[in-house]
């Protein structure tokens, strides 16, 4: 007779506590990993690294699309929810680095299933950090994609403003959004037609840089905003692009938007782009 053994709940939940406390990167194999546990890039790797979620946006609506995209392309990927855990030293040899994120509290992984305070994780955009990401475009050649608020994250950073070529231009209503008027001479937009995101935040990029390249246009059905939603500029050695939906999950279900996002990907990484591959 198989006896079996009973473990209490308490100390279910201290194992539970121990994982979580030590969790910060979500790595290719799927589990949670300290930045320094994390093991170096090997020969002929390609490292896809995504920091995403906080108060007013949806993590997990975020990165599994990413994730497969990029698995798909044969990339190493790498998801960051606790922002604390981006940093120059992390991404001194990605290849791909992806950001969504408005500044704010964020609890990211907590050390119990209850706390008196989330960490206080106002400013994530240090300029260790943005110096950085301008350091790794432009003298790696590491690939940058901007996504939905990083253009406003970036505010308090003039020379990352300066970097990107664009100016986030603060977002109206939720709305219904028209995407549009599609640069059919752009590898990330050829062949691209007009379509509509259910509900989204049409935010804008003012483009004040003459070597950036206007990707698309969109307009919001409510209040008639016309804006640049999408942007690419080449920097040093390296790629940049942007797109300013996402901050529903709409984007991330519109096989469209989802195209958009596959094709941004092999561009700033110097992939020939493919045909997106749905699921």
């Amino acid at each position: 007779m198989k006896i079996q053994k009973t473990t209490s709940r308490r100390t279910v939940l201290k194992a539970g506590l121990t994982s979580i406390a030590s969790a910060a990167v979500i790595t290719p194999e799927g589990y949670a990993a300290l930045p320094e546990d994390v093991k170096p890039k090997a020969p002929g790797e390609t490292k896809a690294v995504f920091l995403g979620g906080d108060v007013l946006h949806n993590f997990m609506a975020q990165e599994p699309p990413l994730r497969r995209m990029c698995e798909r392309m044969g990339m190493k990927f790498y998801s960051i929810h606790d922002s604390r855990y981006l940093t120059p030293e992390f991404i001194e040899d990605a290849d791909v680095l992806m950001i969504e994120r408005w500044d704010g509290s964020q609890p990211g992984w907590v050390p119990g299933p209850v706390f008196e305070k989330a960490p206080d994780n106002d400013d994530f955009l240090s300029e260790n950090l943005a110096d950085a990401i301008i350091d790794n475009v432009n003298n790696r050649g590491m690939g940058f994609l901007s996504i939905h608020c990083m253009i406003a994250t970036a505010f308090n950073r003039q020379k990352l403003i300066d970097f990107l070529g664009v100016k986030g231009v603060i977002h109206g209503p939720l709305q219904p959004v028209r995407v549009h008027n599609f640069n059919q001479n752009h590898p990330i937009t050829k062949g691209m037609n007009d379509f509509d995101l259910g509900l989204d935040e049409n935010f804008g990029a003012e483009v004040y840089r003459k070597d950036v390249t206007p990707l698309f246009e969109t307009t919001g059905h409510w209040d008639k905003r016309h804006d640049y939603g999408g942007w690419c500029i080449e920097q040093g050695k390296g790629l940049v692009a942007g797109l300013t939906g996402g901050h529903t999950y709409f984007a991330y279900r519109d096989p469209n938007y989802l195209k958009l996002f596959w094709r941004s990907i092999q561009w700033v990484s110097k992939r020939k782009i493919t045909p997106y591959m749905q699921g």
